[in-house]
C-alpha cells in the first residue's frame, strides 16, 4: 500500500486491518478500523476533509473514496462497497451494500441496512431511511427491505473478512 501524509495529517490504519492490497493509495486524513479489507486499485483521499472506514468493511477493486470540501465521508461497520464505485463526501450507515459501479455524491446519507443497486447514481443531498432498496440513474427509493438485508450485509462483509485473512496468509506475488 502507498500511504501519504498531507503536511502533519497522517492516515490512521488499525494494526488489525485484515488486508490492504499493495497498490492501494491512502492520502491524508483517513482512518481505517479493524477487520477491513481493501482490494487492488482503491484510492482513499482525505484531502481537506476526513474519511473514516469503520469495522469489518470491505472496499472492492477500483473504488475511489474521498470527501467534499465541507463534508467528510463516513463508511459504517460491516459495509460492502462494490467494484469501481465513487463514494464522495457522504455517510453510509452500518450494514450498507453499494452495488458495482455506483456513485454516491456529497452530503448524502444512506440508512442502516440499505442496498444500492449496481450502477446507481445518488445525486447530492439525498437522504435515504434505513432498510431502503435504492436504484436508478438518478437513484430513488424502490421499496423498504426487511431485517434480512442486515443479515445478508453482515454475512457478505464477514465473507470478505475471511477472504482477507486468506490473502494475508497465502497470497504470494509471483511476478
Amino acid at each position: 500500500m502507498n500511504v501519504y501524509a498531507l503536511r502533519d495529517i497522517k492516515p490512521k490504519i488499525s494494526p488489525d486491518v485484515v488486508f490492504i492490497a499493495d497498490d492501494v493509495i491512502i492520502l491524508g486524513d483517513v482512518e481505517i478500523e479493524e477487520g477491513c479489507t481493501i482490494f487492488p486499485g482503491v484510492v482513499i483521499e482525505g484531502l481537506g476533509t476526513s474519511v473514516k472506514i469503520c469495522k469489518f468493511t470491505n472496499i472492492q477493486s477500483g473504488t475511489m473514496i474521498h470527501g467534499l470540501h465541507d463534508s467528510g465521508t463516513i463508511i459504517g461497520n460491516y459495509n460492502t462497497i462494490g467494484h469501481n464505485c465513487v463514494i464522495h463526501g457522504c455517510t453510509l450507515k452500518d450494514f450498507v451494500t453499494i452495488g458495482i459501479g455506483s456513485i454516491i455524491m456529497g452530503k448524502t446519507t444512506i440508512g442502516r441496512g440499505s442496498l444500492v443497486g449496481a450502477g446507481s447514481l445518488i445525486t447530492e443531498r439525498n437522504n435515504f431511511p434505513e432498510m431502503s432498496l435504492i436504484m436508478g440513474h438518478p437513484a430513488k427509493l424502490i421499496k423498504k427491505l426487511d431485517e434480512k438485508a442486515v443479515d445478508d450485509a453482515k454475512r457478505t462483509a464477514e465473507l470478505y473478512y475471511e477472504h482477507g485473512l486468506e490473502f494475508k496468509k497465502d497470497l504470494k506475488k509471483i511476478g
